[in-house]
């Protein structure tokens, strides 16, 4: 007999509520089977009218169904606050007999985690909550045991019960290690599970650089969608009826289209466009006021404006095309090169050049125009005055020739955000610099969509301003005034300019990634509660002695770093010595290049190595490893800095940004910077920059004792000496701070990253704090009297006091409320102070404590 228990249950589930089904990308048979499934339990059907491929009345659905984010009305019904959920969250809930967490069902790309489902085998506790807390915050779904629906199973080996059990019940899941997980959150992306998958992941295994690293896969985001201006190629042929889905959204039925003068095409190739638009059932009007289309090449003109700000569909021709191709309708924002270019390209990317590694075929085509679009200057050969390269691994010979030469060396995660946002993203992002291990980040490439919110507020706000104002506006926001034609924009009163990323050495070191700080209102960022992410990012922090042991591991010799074991630059030095000198990264570089064909790589690594040899010169052995700081020579001068530090490099001094090992550190006078301050814990010699003087001019180091830093007036100012402080950091050994857990309020001056980046130096752990009493925990210090070298120069530590570094603003007097709570909940006594107490102690490397140094209500109210 049918066992009918469940449809009755099911019966009246979605009474009362309003469903549309998209129809892109789904089976006619497949639609049907949602539309009976949504009768059968009492729901409304609205039917989905394809011409104009929009609701008429949004507002009175409940739900939309849809395979993808990728229709129309998809924005705006996020808008009106609306459902948009996969057909999958229909089955569940039918299945479940209550209707699923619809977020748990969005398309939305951003939420990369949607289609995973995970159980965790036997791994710590914290690691555990912290991976499930944060595959909820990406869109995926936690299964307590196993079951058909697991899709990842997380576990440490394949000895684990519940991998035996998964192995003898043939289940289809992937049985991953939790690294993998903690990588996609590094980089923002669902990357591929492969290095990860057990019984032998490629990540663990020692002679995995035997191995090459995948080469890029062509990403289905760019497929047709390389190039803004496809001039050469031809129009592509309609598609044939026979391949388009049923009841889809076609391109150009019913709709206008205005192709923008500044497109630059002939008559004769406008008529065939304007010929295949009306086959495809639209016209090509004049009047931008009548179009549903506006096609163009800049986000400029008046035309752009009005039909930006009326939210009609705006793109270029590549976009175009694409329509014509598929026959099908898509949101020109989705894909970069899909929408129009800004004129003077990114703010700053003017002064950049820029080189690729590793990408071929559409990828390379991709880059490259995404280079020239952001304004940068792209360069096919990669050489010394390169600002970036823009590398899908770090297993190349360019990136070892980027890493000598101190050329920043970032994914395209970086390239594609500046661009999304129309500025430049800081390179001090953890997510652009990171390459997970024995991963072709090609892979995921475009799958960033431009930022319509950004793009609104600089190019077509809703607000016309006058022109005086709007120029002025235009250079608040970092905005060129000559890109001013007569496009309006606003001022961003909350927007502070665009700061210019440093340029900093990118290391090759494998880490195990802790949760981003990109979740906190930047990339990626999702609807809904942010409970979950919070919890993630905590349990991530308290599972840092987890990640320490992994860490550890993964660094012994044998150990597996992008693509086989890298050698440190100390056992260059050593293996230099032992070969008389040489080494596969010469000094020569400094005047060759390294080609940017694509197959140049490959061909690279097939020469004989002894050809190989004979083509490099003797490299010098690092002696010293400088950090600059404040230091004017090269100001504004990147031809000269680039030619120096060659120089330099030549006589042994490497110069480095990695303020964790140093030995030298350069600057004018004591200064107050994030890398000197940091640089510290290190106990280098400091000197002034007379050493470069006299190194670039007798082209020789001079002893670093005659050129020392003169400090008379700093030490006098903040009552200790900078020698007694360097003998003192040798003594910490970076571990002045080991043990403590200090917080930091988000929006402090200076910036989180800089407190958090002089804290890590010293041992401790910096927190964000937000005020969440229930995401964090805290607890007292063991003081360390067996380590008497360290414990001297922390007697002025209690143990029990719990540090806040916040500005004195009265903004944050609740974020203070809530600290102290925090802090009686952990029996500790809280102390909220000002900047300059970290400041003073990390310079000075002890622990002290001046009351001018701590914040009240009182003392804020007092000021004012």
């Amino acid at each position: 007999m049918e066992d009918t228990s469940m449809l009755q249950g099911s019966q009246g589930l979605f009474a009362q509520l309003s469903f549309t089904i998209y129809p892109n990308g789904l089976s006619e048979d497949r639609l049907r089977q949602i539309e009976h499934d949504i009768a059968d339990a009492n729901g409304t059907i609205i039917p989905f009218k394809a011409p104009k491929g929009r609701i008429e009345k949004l507002e009175e659905i409940n739900y939309i169904v849809s395979e993808t984010a990728d229709f129309p009305d998809y924005y705006r019904a996020l808008d009106l606050m609306m459902h948009v959920v996969k057909p999958a969250w229909v089955d569940a809930s039918l299945q479940a007999m209550k209707p699923k967490n619809p977020r748990t069902y969005s398309p939305d790309p951003a939420l990369f985690m949607n289609d995973v489902v995970i159980c965790c085998g036997d791994i710590p506790t914290g690691d555990k909550e912290a991976i499930e807390g944060g595959v909820l915050a990406m869109g995926g779904q936690i299964a307590p045991s196993l079951s058909k629906q697991v899709t990842h199973l997380i576990a440490l080996d394949l000895s684990d019960h519940r991998c035996q059990l998964a192995i003898s019940k043939r289940l289809q899941l992937v049985i991953v290690l939790p690294h993998w997980f903690d990588d996609c959150l590094k980089v923002g992306r669902r990357i591929s599970e492969r290095p990860y998958t057990l019984p032998d992941p490629e990540i663990l295994i020692a002679e995995a650089g035997a191995n090459p690293i995948p080469p890029t896969r062509t990403s289905q985001q760019i497929r047709d969608a390389t190039t803004p201006d496809p001039f050469n190629n031809p129009v592509p042929p309609a598609p044939a009826a026979h391949l388009e889905a049923p009841r889809a959204i076609k391109a150009f039925d019913s709709k206008s289209v205005k192709l923008g003068d500044d497109l630059g095409i002939s008559s004769k190739l406008r008529g065939i466009i304007a010929g295949m638009i009306k086959a495809g059932g639209g016209n090509v009007t004049s009047s931008i006021e009548t179009a549903d289309m506006y096609v163009c090449n800049y986000r400029d003109g008046a035309d752009y404006v009005k039909a930006s700000q009326a939210r009609k569909d705006v793109g270029n021709l590549g976009w175009l095309y694409y329509l014509v191709t598929h026959g099908v309708w898509t949101n020109p924002m989705q894909r970069m090169m899909h929408y129009p270019r800004p004129r003077d390209g990114i703010p700053g990317f003017e002064k950049y050049k820029v080189s690729i590694s590793s990408y071929t075929g559409e990828a390379r085509v991709y880059l490259e125009n995404l280079v020239k679009a952001s304004g940068a200057e792209f360069t096919k050969t990669f050489k010394q005055d390169n600002t970036h390269l823009i590398a899908a691994h770090k297993n190349s010979e360019k990136c070892e020739a980027a890493t000598e030469w101190s050329v920043n060396i970032v994914n395209h995660l970086w390239l594609e955000d500046s661009y999304a946002k129309c500025r430049e993203m800081p390179l001090t992002e953890n997510r652009y610099t990171y390459f997970p291990p024995r991963t072709n980040l090609g892979e995921v490439l475009g799958q960033t969509e431009v930022d319509r919110d950004a793009t609104e507020k600089i190019f077509f706000p809703k607000l016309p301003k006058p022109a005086k104002t709007v120029k002025a506006a235009m250079q608040t926001n970092g905005v060129p005034a000559s890109s001013l034609v007569t496009r309006v924009t606003k001022p961003r009163a909350s927007s502070p300019p665009a700061e210019k990323a440093k340029r900093t050495k990118s290391t090759g070191n494998l880490q195990t990634p802790v949760a981003p700080r990109h979740l906190d209102g930047k990339e990626n960022q999702t609807p809904g509660s942010r409970g979950a992410k919070d919890r993630a990012l905590s349990r991530l922090h308290n599972a840092a002695t987890d990640i320490a042991e992994f860490e550890k591991e993964m660094k012994r010799k044998g150990g597996v770093i992008h693509g086989g074991r890298r050698r440190t630059e100390d056992e260059v030095e050593d293996r230099t010595k032992a070969k008389g000198g040489r080494d596969s990264v010469s000094s020569k570089r400094s005047i060759d290049a390294v080609d940017e064909d694509e197959d140049t790589e490959d061909e690279l690594a097939e020469v004989p190595a002894k050809n190989k040899r004979a083509k490099k010169d003797k490299l010098t052995p690092i002696k010293f490893r400088m950090l600059v700081s404040k230091v004017e020579r090269w100001t504004n001068n990147s031809e000269k800095e680039s030619k120096d530090k060659a120089r330099l490099r030549e006589l042994g001094l490497f110069i480095s940004d990695d303020f964790k090992k140093v030995d030298l550190v350069c600057a004018p006078h004591p200064v107050r910077t994030k890398k000197f301050i940091a640089a510290m814990a290190c106990a280098p010699t400091l000197v002034s920059t007379t050493y470069l003087d006299y190194a670039l001019k007798n082209n020789k180091l001079p002893p670093a004792e005659k050129h020392l830093l003169e400090a008379r007036d700093f030490e006098q100012a903040n009552n200790f000496r900078l020698s007694e402080a360097l003998e003192r950091a040798k003594q910490n050994k970076h571990r002045l701070l080991k043990g403590w857990t200090i917080f930091c309020t988000e929006k402090v001056a200076g910036g989180f990253d800089t407190y958090k980046d002089i804290i890590e130096a010293n041992g401790g752990k910096c927190s964000q704090w937000r005020g969440r009493t229930t995401t964090v925990t805290a607890s007292k210090r063991t003081l360390n009297s067996s380590d008497q070298e360290v414990s001297q120069n922390q007697t002025a530590d209690e143990g029990d006091v719990l540090y806040l570094i916040s500005d004195a603003d009265k903004k944050d007097f609740n974020n203070w409320t809530k600290f102290r709570e925090l802090a009686k909940k952990h029996d500790m006594i809280p102390r909220i102070v000002k900047t300059e107490w970290l400041l003073s102690v990390a310079m000075a490397q002890y622990v002290h404590w001046d009351p001018k140094w701590e914040l009240s209500e009182e003392v804020v109210k007092a000021a004012k």
